[in-house]
């Protein structure tokens, strides 16, 4: 009997050896030291900090900041009041950055041989402070005006394609600056 208990114990724990993180949270922070192998991580409330990554990685919260270092993998992040952060390692071939933040600034770095296609987009007041992307990689810009929530906005599109562009790299936000930088 001991030693089937034993075995119940640690069942689980092999089951779930090599998948991903899932953490969720009401309101409160989320620190990840490790994720070799992917991470689902939501909060209503708090930042999210992830050391190194790789798999895909999925970070959500309605009010802080993202940050994701050395990821070697696909991310999709999203914050409601926020800014976002991110350093990408290795060049690599089919991974998908996407990165949305309704009001706070957006920040990436990427290996400067990273072949991407680029699809970067600011949403800004015509009446407030101008914001700015500004990339190290070459984008083409264009300026145009929509309706978003009953007023009309500027909105600076930058598109481009680095190498191959055997990446995607698709940002967003609303009233603040993104910068893509190569290292």
């Amino acid at each position: 009997m001991k030693k089937t208990a034993v075995a119940l114990l640690f069942v689980p724990v092999l089951a779930f050896a090599g998948s991903k993180i899932v953490r969720y949270s009401m309101g409160g922070d989320i620190r990840v030291s490790d994720a070799p192998h992917g991470a689902v991580l939501r909060t209503m409330g708090g930042d999210i900090r992830v050391k190194n990554a790789n798999g895909t990685v999925t970070a959500k919260t309605m009010g802080g900041d993202i940050s994701v270092d050395r990821l070697q993998g696909s991310l999709d992040a999203g914050t409601m009041g926020g800014n976002v952060e991110v350093e990408v390692l290795n060049a690599g071939n089919g991974r998908d950055i996407k990165i949305s933040s309704m009001g706070g600034r957006i920040e990436v770095t990427l290996p400067k041989d990273f072949a991407a296609d680029f699809q970067v987009e600011l949403e800004q007041d015509r009446d407030g402070r101008q914001h700015r992307i500004v990339s190290d990689f070459p984008l083409q810009f264009t300026k145009s005006t929509r309706h978003h929530w009953f007023r009309k906005v500027e909105v600076l599109t930058g598109t481009g394609k680095s190498g191959s562009g055997a990446n995607h790299v698709r940002l967003w936000t609303i009233g603040s600056d993104i910068t893509i930088r190569a290292r």
